[in-house]
């Protein structure tokens, strides 16, 4: 008897699960249209969306490009009535004061990545981590002459010749503002010392509409110096070209861009298939290969990047950067008027 009843729930066990892989749907059998709201530059963004409908050809993207801050502001206003089913990108701080706004989802890939890299509750998941950069233009700036720490663009020679970002509607600027207040301030004090040193820094920022200027324009010569992402710099030909790439000495963070599914989105089902999509080995290292972004995943080796643990790493305090940001953007603003 006990080795019947074995036979028979072997025999169950083996019927659910062909039952749950016939359930499974083909490519081709999810339909309808998705919505992203997405900050990342038009040539990830755009493979991003192309490979996917590649993959589900009945599925139509239409998609929403603009600033984090922006994005996030919108996402706020259309809560009563979502237009967004997914926000691609922006980070994850960025995204961690906006969480009431999303809904959580576990992918399938969780176990592959580093718990300090989504929320613990899955409102996000990191997508890419983010290393910080100087961009410099060495037709502009002789070699001893290049700052090598944040403390070195306070320098008055570049008074007006530093493009960085607005922190206010850029995630990777709030980012990159969060990181210089995190290297030389305390959080007992809110930072009181790192803000003094980007109001030292003030006159010698030229702010920009969007994170892309902060390096397209020392490209074109525009501007000597920006302060970017490392994914946008190595874009550019670093080895024999007009641009070098600094990785501050006195630190930088690697803050991940995030994704996340809008809360009450019209199209869950296609949101979560995103998401996993997007988080794909195979994604994730046509990414890496293509627009130089730093795979999330164990499982995928980032190629013609540094290793992380080759960079100055701070210790950025996440939970209150995702906590504070009103706070932070205004304090951001009065520094600005005030110069």
């Amino acid at each position: 008897m006990k080795k019947l009843l074995a036979v028979v729930l072997a025999a169950l066990m083996v019927l659910g699960m062909m039952t749950l892989a016939s359930a499974e749907k083909a490519p081709e059998e999810y339909t309808g249209e998705l919505t992203i709201y997405s900050p990342h530059d038009s040539d990830p963004l755009n493979a991003g969306v192309t490979g996917f409908e590649a993959k589900y050809p009945n599925v139509k993207v239409n998609v929403v490009a603009d600033g984090t801050g922006n994005l996030l502001n919108r996402i706020k206003a259309e809560a009563a009535a979502p237009e967004a089913d997914i926000l691609w990108g922006g980070g994850a701080d960025s995204l961690a004061a906006y969480k009431d706004y999303f809904q959580p989802y576990q992918p399938s890939c969780i176990d592959l990545i580093d718990p300090s890299l989504y929320d613990p509750e899955f409102l996000w998941i990191g997508e890419s981590p983010l290393p910080m950069v100087f961009l410099v233009n060495t037709d502009m700036v002789a070699e001893e002459d290049i700052p090598k720490t944040w403390k070195d663009l306070a320098d008055p020679k570049w008074e007006g010749k530093i493009a960085l970002a607005d922190p206010a509607s850029s995630g990777s600027a709030y980012t990159q503002l969060n990181t210089i207040l995190m290297i030389y301030g305390q959080v007992d004090d809110d930072y009181a010392a790192g803000w003094d040193m980007v109001k030292s820094m003030m006159k010698n920022l030229v702010i920009q509409s969007g994170s892309s200027g902060a390096h397209k324009n020392v490209d074109s010569g525009e501007y000597p110096i920006g302060v970017t992402l490392e994914k946008a710099a190595v874009q550019y030909d670093l080895e024999n070209g007009h641009l070098k790439m600094i990785y501050p000495e006195d630190g930088t963070s690697a803050v991940p861009d995030g994704i996340a599914i809008v809360k009450d989105c019209k199209n869950l089902e296609l949101a979560q298939l995103f998401v996993e999509y997007a988080l794909s080995a195979e994604t994730q290292a046509a990414q890496n290969k293509d627009f130089g972004r730093r795979p999330i995943r164990s499982d995928v080796t980032p190629v013609g990047l540094s290793p992380l643990t080759d960079i100055t790493l701070m210790n950025y305090n996440f939970d209150y950067a995702g906590a504070n940001k009103a706070d932070i953007v205004e304090k951001w603003q009065d520094a600005v008027v005030g110069d």
